[in-house]
C-alpha cells in the first residue's frame, strides 16, 4: 500500500497485517510494517499508534526523540526500539532508507524495560536486514506471513539489543564468556572458585564478577547453585537416584546442604519434589488404567 505523507516518496511501501487476536498472548502481534525511502522534511510527531515500534535504517541518517527530549541520532546499520505508548517523535533532516515495524504483545512491556541500549549498531547487518525482508515479501507477492513466521523474527530483531548490548561483550569475547557458563554446568560435581573462573575468562577476580551479574542476573556464586539445584531438580523427577547419589552428583557437601540449599531456591524439600512428581505419573496411570477397563465393559 501507498501512503501520501510529507517526506515519504513514492517508491515507499506500507503494509497492514490481520492477526489473530488469540495468538497475542505467546505470540508477538504486528499491526504493521514498512520499507521507507524518505526526505529531509519526513517526520512524525509525536507517533501516537499504541504500540511498539522498531526501526532499522539502512541507508542516510535519522533520528528520534524519546518523551525526556533526549535526542538520538540513527545511522545505516542502526537498530532503534521505541515505545509509542510513551508518545515519541522521529524523523530525519536529510534522506533516509529504513524499515519499520509496530508489534505488540503481552509482555514486550517487560522486554522493554530490560533493553539496556534502545539503539544498536548492528553487526550482522546481512541477517538483521534479512529478518526484515522475510517479513515484508509475502506481502510484496500478494499475501501475509503467517504469525509464526512474523514472531521468529521479530525475536530474530529483538536478540540484536542483547547482543550487542552489555558490558561484558567489550570486556571479554561472548564466546570466552559463554565457555565460562558451560565449564559450570558441566562441572557442578566439582568445588569451583571465582579466581578459577576468572582466569578461564582473563580478567581480574573483582571484574569479573561484576561483569558475570551484569550478563547473567546472578553473581557466579548464585549461578553455580543454580545450576547444581536445576540439575537436582531433573535427576529427582527422572532418575530413580538415591538423595546421597544426586547430593555426590550435584556437587554439594552432604544431604543436609542439599536439602536446605534446595528447599531455599525451590521452596520445597528434594523429598517433596520427587513424590511430586511420581505422584503425577501414578495418578495418569491409574487414570489410564480405569479408561481402559471403562472402555472393556463398553
Amino acid at each position: 500500500m501507498k501512503l501520501s505523507e510529507r517526506g515519504v516518496l513514492p517508491e515507499s511501501d506500507i503494509y497492514i497485517y490481520n492477526s489473530s487476536l488469540l495468538k497475542k498472548s505467546y505470540f508477538y502481534q504486528m499491526l504493521c510494517i514498512g520499507h521507507y525511502y524518505c526526505t529531509y522534511n519526513y517526520q512524525v510527531k509525536p507517533n501516537t499508534l499504541d504500540s511498539y515500534l522498531l526501526l532499522y535504517v539502512t541507508d542516510g541518517e535519522m533520528y528520534f526523540c524519546e518523551k525526556n527530549g533526549e535526542k538520538t541520532i540513527l545511522k545505516k546499520g542502526d537498530l532503534a526500539i521505541l515505545n509509542c505508548y510513551e508518545r515519541p517523535s522521529y524523523g530525519t533532516q536529510n534522506t533516509v532508507e529504513f524499515y519499520w515495524i509496530h508489534f505488540d504483545s503481552h509482555n514486550i512491556a517487560e522486554l522493554y524495560n530490560e533493553i539496556k541500549n534502545k539503539k544498536v549498531t548492528v553487526a550482522d547487518q546481512n541477517a538483521v536486514r534479512s529478518s526484515f525482508v522475510r517479513i515484508i515479501t509475502p506481502f510484496i507477492n500478494g499475501g501475509q506471513p503467517s504469525e509464526a513466521i512474523v514472531n521468529k523474527y521479530v525475536t530474530n530483531i529483538l536478540t540484536e539489543f542483547f547482543e550487542a548490548d552489555s558490558e561484558s561483550v567489550s570486556s571479554v569475547p561472548r564466546r570466552k564468556f559463554e565457555e565460562v557458563c558451560n565449564y559450570i554446568n558441566n562441572n557442578i560435581e566439582k568445588k569451583i572458585s571465582n579466581e578459577e573462573l576468572a582466569k578461564m575468562a582473563n580478567m581480574s577476580i573483582y571484574h569479573f564478577i561484576r561483569v558475570f551479574k551484569n550478563e547473567t542476573g546472578f553473581t557466579p556464586h548464585e549461578f553455580i547453585l543454580r545450576s547444581r539445584i536445576n540439575t537436582a531438580t531433573f535427576l529427582l523427577r527422572a532418575t530413580s537416584l538415591s538423595l546421597s547419589d544426586i547430593t555426590y552428583r550435584c556437587g554439594f557437601a552432604n544431604e543436609a546442604a542439599f536439602s536446605n540449599s534446595f528447599k531455599a531456591i525451590t521452596g520445597i524439600t528434594p523429598l517433596k519434589c520427587r513424590q511430586d512428581a511420581w505422584g503425577k505419573v501414578e495418578s495418569r496411570e491409574k487414570l489410564a488404567s480405569m479408561e481402559h477397563i471403562k472402555e472393556n465393559k463398553e
